[in-house]
């Protein structure tokens, strides 16, 4: 009885690590060299899940960088656009961990400041819970930037 148990327990692992495994997509060299070229640049939240969809599997380094530096401006620069954000991860909460986790040291901390009053002040009634999702990740990150963002000096 207790080998059955154990051999159960085992062949579940082994299932999961399977799917794990098959479904992180590497990241080709294409791909990241597309990726990097538009992260940064992205002008709308519909264009962030696009790139999002198809090259989430490469958000790290120098495109992660990107992708923080689009979240922050979108949320410190266009917050009337936050409800095309509330309706795209309501269909996609992935791409709200997505989101989230690029609220991070890389934004100003004007930019933070800028995010915190918007999400208190201007917060759309459907959209309380993402705005408090959004203070709180603020709340988690340090203060302030490393360093010099990646621009020029006072970017």
């Amino acid at each position: 009885m207790r080998s059955t148990v154990l051999l159960s327990g085992f062949l579940f692992l082994v299932s999961v690590t399977a799917l794990v495994c098959e479904t992180a997509k590497p990241c080709t060299k294409e791909q990241a060299i597309r990726a990097e070229t538009e992260a940064s640049s992205l002008p709308s939240w519909a264009d962030v899940h696009r790139s999002f969809e198809r090259f989430a599997q490469c958000d790290d380094g120098a495109i992660g960088e990107g992708y923080s530096n689009a979240v922050a401006r979108l949320l410190s620069d266009s917050w009337s656009s936050f409800n095309q954000l509330n309706r795209l991860v309501a269909n996609d909460r992935t791409f709200e961990k997505f989101v989230l986790h690029h609220v991070d040291e890389l934004m100003s901390p004007a930019q933070a400041q800028k995010i915190v009053d918007n999400a208190r002040a201007h917060c759309p009634l459907h959209a309380t819970r993402l705005c408090k999702a959004v203070i709180t990740r603020i709340k988690e990150v340090p203060a302030g930037p490393p360093g010099p963002k990646s621009g020029g000096a006072g970017t």
